[in-house]
């Protein structure tokens, strides 16, 4: 069945494969370098019991005023993701915002951060080359054992054909 795939065809496949990876993660690195939007790297810690009531919190000033982020995109509790709270349902993040006209404090939801997103990426990449690897070994295995079968089968035929 995969006698169409000789060494010259798996090595060629592999290295195809490898400049297409490579060429996705760079241009995806060109795109974030220039679509980025620049985030400090010191974020302002907001929790849910601070001083927002609840009114403000599920208030959606930010569609119709303009706002100024306050506390800019971070992943919300695990007590605001079960109790679905403004803003955590969609992605699970959120950033705090002020609307101007109002004065009032809201979380909206945010994208999630293209460094988390980085991190999901070469995680996958590192288990799909694992798993790579053990079943390269595997079919290595295999195949030595089956070889040293079929030498074993040939000796017995020849032993035989010698009586």
């Amino acid at each position: 069945m995969f006698d169409f795939v000789t060494r010259r065809r798996l090595i060629f496949g592999v290295v195809a494969l490898l400049f297409v990876t490579i060429s996705v993660l760079f241009i995806a690195h060109l795109n974030s370098k220039f679509f980025d939007r620049v985030i400090p790297t010191s974020y302002i810690s907001y929790s849910s019991n601070s001083s927002l009531d609840d009114k403000q919190q599920s208030n959606e000033c930010y569609l119709t005023e303009t706002i100024e982020v306050v506390a800019f995109c971070q992943k919300c509790t695990a007590y605001e993701r079960r109790s679905k709270a403004n803003g955590c349902s969609p992605t699970g993040y959120k950033e705090l915002v002020l609307c101007s006209k109002s004065n009032i404090k809201a979380s909206r939801a945010c994208p999630v951060p293209i460094r988390i997103q980085k991190e999901n990426f070469w995680i996958f990449q590192g288990i799909v080359f694992f798993i790579g690897l053990l079943s390269m070994a595997s079919v290595h295995g295999r195949q030595k054992a089956l070889d040293k079968q079929m030498v074993e089968k040939i000796k017995r035929q020849i032993g035989e054909s010698d009586k």
